[in-house]
C-alpha cells in the first residue's frame, strides 16, 4: 500500500521533523510505503505539492492531510475525485470547512475521516499545571496574572485556548489579561510577551500554544532582568525536543505533548483500513501527556534510539483481540 504525507513542514521543524520520524518507524514495521512531501512551512507551497500529488498520472492510494489554513476544502474532495483515500492528521477541521465538507463518506467517497489530537485537553492539562505550580511559588495573598500565546486562526489554536479558558473558569484566584495570536512564531511571541510584561505588572503566568512561542517568551522574560521559571512560570504545548531540557533546567515549567506520535497511528490505522476496511469513519483522538521537572526523564525516553517499538502490536489486523485503539505516550512507554 503507498501513502503520502503532504508535511506542512520539513527537517528543520522540530515537531513535524519527530512526527515524520515515528511515522517512518510505523511504516517500516508494518510494510507500508512511505512518501512524505515537505511545505517547508510555506502554505503557497503546500498547496501546489497537494495539487502535484492529487494530479500525477498514478496517484498515491492514500493520503495524509493536515488541514492547515483550511487546505481539506480545496484538496479533500480533488484527492476524493481521482480515487485517492485521504485520513485528515493533527489538525482538524474549522466549523466552515465542516459545512462545507460534510461528514466523511458523505460527499466525497475517499474521506476516512480524521486523527487528531484531544487539544483542548492539551490546553486545560498546560493551564492547570501552570496555575498550581504559581499557586505553590506566590509569596502572600492576591490574583495571579495570567497571560496566552495563541498560534494561528486553526482548530488546534483554538482549542487549545478552549481549554485555558476552561482551567481558568474553575480558578477564582486567576485574572486572564489577554490571549494574544503569536501565529506559532517565536519571533512574535518574544515581541508579544514583552508587550504584556509592560502591560500588566502582575503577571505570573504565560501560557503558551507551542513550545516554540514559549522559547520567544522564555527569551523576553530574561530580556526583562526577569527570571523564567521563577518570577514568570511559563509552558507549551507539542513536547519540542528542546522542551525537555528547558523543563529539567527550570525555564519552562511544563510542557504538553505525545502527539508527535500521530504520525504513527495514522499508519496504523491506514494499514488495518486497507486490510480489514471499517464499516463507518474513522474517528480517533490521541491522548496527550504532561511533562515537569518529576517525569521528564522517563517521557524524554521517547525520543531515544535505544527504545524500541514494534507498531505492529497497535495494529487490529496484527491483534485481532484488540477491541479498541491505545492510541497515547504511556502506550507507548
Amino acid at each position: 500500500m503507498q501513502v503520502t504525507f503532504l508535511n506542512p513542514g520539513d527537517a528543520s521543524d522540530p515537531f513535524f521533523d519527530t512526527l515524520v520520524a515515528f511515522m517512518r518507524r510505523a511504516a517500516g514495521d508494518l510494510g507500508v510505503e512511505l512518501e512524505v512531501v515537505d511545505g517547508h512551512r510555506d502554505h503557497a507551497k503546500l498547496k501546489s505539492n497537494a495539487r502535484a500529488v492529487v494530479e500525477r498520472a498514478s496517484p498515491p492510494e492514500y493520503l495524509l492531510l493536515v488541514n492547515e489554513q483550511g487546505l481539506a476544502v480545496e484538496v479533500l474532495p480533488a484527492a476524493s475525485a481521482r480515487g485517492i483515500q485521504v485520513l485528515l492528521l493533527n489538525e482538524g477541521l474549522m466549523v466552515p470547512d465542516r459545512q462545507t465538507l460534510g461528514t466523511p463518506g458523505e460527499r466525497h467517497a475517499g474521506w476516512l475521516g480524521e486523527l487528531v489530537p484531544d487539544d483542548r485537553r492539551a490546553g486545560q492539562l498546560l493551564a492547570e499545571t501552570l496555575i498550581e505550580a504559581a499557586r505553590a511559588s506566590r509569596r502572600g495573598g492576591g490574583k495571579l496574572g495570567l497571560a496566552a500565546l495563541g498560534g494561528s486562526f486553526t482548530s488546534s489554536s483554538l482549542l487549545r485556548i478552549n481549554g485555558l479558558r476552561q482551567a481558568v473558569s474553575a480558578a477564582p484566584d486567576v485574572v486572564l489579561h489577554e490571549v494574544v495570536a503569536a501565529n506559532w512564531q517565536q519571533e512574535r511571541a518574544r515581541a508579544e510577551t514583552a508587550r504584556l510584561l509592560a502591560a500588566h505588572a502582575d503577571l505570573a503566568v504565560v501560557w503558551s500554544a507551542s513550545d516554540q512561542m514559549a522559547l520567544g517568551a522564555a527569551e523576553a522574560i530574561a530580556a526583562a532582568g526577569r527570571a523564567p521559571g521563577r518570577h514568570v512560570l511559563l509552558g507549551g504545548i507539542d513536547w519540542a525536543p528542546f522542551a525537555f531540557g528547558e523543563v529539567r533546567e527550570g525555564t519552562f515549567t511544563a510542557t504538553v505533548g505525545g502527539h508527535f506520535l500521530d504520525g504513527a497511528w495514522a499508519i496504523v490505522l491506514l494499514y488495518d483500513h486497507h486490510h480489514r476496511p471499517q464499516a463507518g469513519p474513522i474517528a480517533e483522538k490521541s491522548q496527550l501527556a504532561v511533562v515537569t521537572r518529576t517525569n521528564v526523564d522517563a517521557y524524554e525516553r521517547l525520543f531515544s534510539h535505544r527504545l524500541q517499538v514494534d507498531f505492529r502490536q497497535f495494529s487490529k489486523v496484527h491483534n485481532p483481540a484488540q477491541a479498541s485503539y491505545h492510541f497515547g505516550v504511556d502506550a507507548v512507554l
